[in-house]
């Protein structure tokens, strides 16, 4: 008799559990995801903070939240899973009436992006799992720009005379005194302090100095997402497009370090625009480089002989920095015509080519 009233009681509580979860369980019941910051660079750890809150009397013994993100974020490795690209988290809680709880993990950036923690789903059910319920909070989500790590790479034997000096320049500026290339005849509207008292002696003609003409314009790194010949709409081989993205962050740095006034450019969109910056040397210019570099998709927006005429034709006096996984016929066309032009390739170049502004550079993961 005392075994069926225990049974019976035992029951009431189960059914009385159930039913009271039933109307009450996602009452007054709050969850939220926040990052610890915003931005974080490929490598670094951050910390993820679960908070749930319940502010009703009754007591939830079994809460599992559900969480998906991008598999490049390394967290809650024992209570995941993966699928391709996807991470699905697990993370279960028991909630006290008026209870709130904080849960920290350490997410771990192992690739440049723009990620976020969102579709979660909550789900409650009584001390003997007898039912279930869920209920999804899209309010729930966290988001963290992961920007690519500005490396120390080995550069190639000749690099982009940007990196290395002043470039001469046929354009109409101040003449620099300090670099003299020769001597010509006296025209109309020449300093007399030009004069050479020397020269103009011997050839009893005013003669002056001819100064060259320096300047130190920016460089513009394109690069190419197209990995293959084949490709139209998207990138074929991903690792290599990460590994050019990688060493378009390495230049870029580069060139910031040497306060170099550079802008990047590719042939997808963002938004709807074209994939490009303005000319910077500073620090916050390299923070915008890097920023656009993270939010790079993998569509390709336009062939890209297009957009390395576009920038020829735009800026004259600019280096240009080509990186790809592979030089085209079109762009080594481009490169033999204009001297400007350095391309750089992430797999190996033909044994018969000859010219010198191409290089192979290899670039580890």
């Amino acid at each position: 008799m005392i075994l069926i009233l225990l049974l019976l009681l035992i029951g009431a509580v189960v059914l009385c559990t159930q039913l009271l979860i039933r109307r009450f369980g996602y009452s007054e019941l709050t969850y939220s995801l926040a990052f610890s910051v915003p931005e974080a660079t490929e490598g670094d750890t951050v910390t993820l903070t679960e908070t749930i809150c319940s502010r009703k009397p009754i007591p939830l013994p079994w809460v599992k939240a559900e969480l998906t993100t991008h598999a490049s974020l390394l967290i809650a490795s024992e209570q995941s899973a993966v699928s391709e690209d996807t991470r699905f988290i697990s993370s279960f809680f028991c909630l006290f009436p008026y209870r709130k709880i904080e849960r920290r993990w350490k997410v771990t950036c192992t690739k440049r992006g723009i990620f976020s923690v969102s579709h979660a789903v909550i789900l409650i059910s009584d001390l003997f799992g007898t039912m279930e319920l869920s209920k999804p909070y899209p309010e729930a989500e966290a988001f963290l720009t992961v920007l690519p790590a500005v490396r120390e790479i080995g550069l190639p034997p000749i690099l982009p005379q940007q990196l290395t000096g002043d470039m001469l320049r046929n354009r109409n500026l101040i003449p620099d005194r300090f670099a003299i290339c020769g001597i010509r005849q006296y025209t109309d509207g020449d300093p007399v302090r030009d004069i050479c008292q020397t020269a103009s002696a011997r050839s009893e003609n005013l003669m002056v100095w001819q100064y060259q003409e320096t300047a130190v314009p920016g460089m513009t790194i394109l690069l190419n997402l197209e990995t293959r010949e084949t490709d139209r709409d998207r990138v074929s081989d991903r690792a290599v497009y990460e590994n050019a993205v990688r060493l378009c962050a390495a230049y870029l740095g580069k060139a910031a370090a040497m306060r170099i006034p550079v802008r990047f450019a590719a042939n997808t969109l963002l938004n709807g625009q074209p994939a490009e910056t303005r000319f910077g040397n500073d620090a916050d210019a390299l923070t915008g480089h890097l920023r656009l570099l993270a939010a790079l998709t993998d569509e390709i927006a336009c062939k890209f002989e297009h957009l390395l005429l576009q920038c020829v034709n735009r800026d004259p006096t600019a280096a240009i920095l080509v990186i790809t996984a592979q030089p085209t016929a079109a762009i080594l066309r481009c490169a033999e015509a204009d001297a400007r032009i350095t391309v750089l390739s992430l797999r190996p170049l033909p044994n018969d080519l000859t010219q010198r502004n191409v290089y192979h550079i290899a670039i580890s993961a």
